[in-house]
């Protein structure tokens, strides 16, 4: 026996220790247990306030009963088939963000570039008029 087979050991399988928690459930749980915590909080703050009951509104529609793994209800109160087709139509609205944002940028950009140049012809224009007057002089 090597050395290198000397530092594995070989342990008997165990069942599982800790306990199985469905992600839905514990996220509502979570959102929950914060909404509860924020809302006290924020009574006094429109914003918080709308945030807060905005999660509120969410919760019932991320609740997984307990052993179920089925797709999460859509708007319409559907299965899966529902929740895909509101994500292809976000997907498409980010889409149209992106190029919106890029057209945007493309032209600050531009503006940014005649801006300087601008600057520059105004700023030589300048130093030859003065330097045409200290000559005068």
């Amino acid at each position: 026996m090597n050395t290198t087979e000397a530092q594995f050991s070989v342990v008997p399988t165990i069942p599982r220790q800790t306990p199985h928690l469905e992600f839905g459930r514990v996220l509502a749980q979570s959102l929950g247990q914060v909404s509860g915590g924020v809302s006290s909080m924020a009574m006094g703050h429109p914003i918080l306030s709308a945030a807060v009951a905005s999660v509120r509104a969410v919760l019932p529609q991320v609740a997984v009963p307990p052993g179920t793994t089925a797709a999460l209800p859509g708007p319409s109160g559907g299965g899966g088939l529902e929740m895909i087709e509101a994500q292809r139509l976000m997907q498409q609205d980010g889409q149209r963000f992106n190029v919106a944002y890029l057209q945007l940028q493309d032209d600050i950009q531009r503006e940014s570039r005649e801006h300087s140049t601008l600057s520059n012809i105004l700023k030589v224009r300048h130093d030859s008029a003065k330097a045409a007057i200290n000559n005068i002089r």
